[in-house]
């Protein structure tokens, strides 16, 4: 989606939002993604602890994006360099969440489980299935800053699952996604 800064995001989220929403005034892509999930953050933090129960810090699922690892895969970077003004702004926002994410799981604070899917897609949405095949053959070719494509009901799912199990968390890509969803379909 397209935040209100990009030039055209409120025409354009007519066609790729499924939601067909259009960014208000003030939805940057700081608004929409870093501050809302810093406080959601703040407010787990804050959160009363009651005596007698598991003292297990919470759980907090964050859809990211597969581009928010691209300094980590190999020619990631030169992608990045190539990519939109609008892109590089969305990215900020989503590794600075992933940042304090993990750093509140450093301190024991939150479990997060960070997803990290590529395009996400169902079959409602005509505009994106003819870019699936691309994504998803790019990946299967083992280009390294091109993840397979996820539908939203893996990633529900994967952030059910997720949240139940005790023992996930840390950044999730496609694979680990759909590792999710088969677990809790046979669960």
């Amino acid at each position: 989606l397209f935040d209100v800064t990009t030039p055209g995001g409120g025409a354009l989220n007519l066609i790729v939002s499924g939601s067909k929403s259009r960014p208000g005034e003030g939805s940057t892509y700081d608004a929409i993604t870093r501050q809302t999930a810093f406080n959601v953050i703040n407010a787990l933090k804050k959160r009363i602890r009651v005596p007698g129960f598991s003292g297990a810090p919470p759980p907090l699922a964050f859809v990211s994006a597969a581009e928010a690892g691209w300094p980590d895969v190999a020619g990631g970077k030169q992608a990045e360099a190539l990519a939109p003004d609008a892109l590089n702004r969305y990215l900020v926002a989503k590794r600075s969440v992933e940042a304090e994410l993990l750093e509140q799981q450093r301190k024991g604070a939150l479990r997060p489980i960070i997803y990290r899917p590529s395009l996400i897609w169902d079959w409602s949405k005509l505009d994106v299935l003819p870019i699936i095949p691309i994504f998803n053959i790019a990946c299967a070719l083992g280009v390294p800053f091109v993840d397979k494509t996820v539908r939203v009901e893996t990633l529900a799912a994967a952030i059910v699952a997720g949240i139940e199990d005790p023992e996930i968390s840390g950044v999730q890509r496609f694979e680990a996604m759909e590792n999710l969803n088969q677990k809790l379909a046979t669960a």
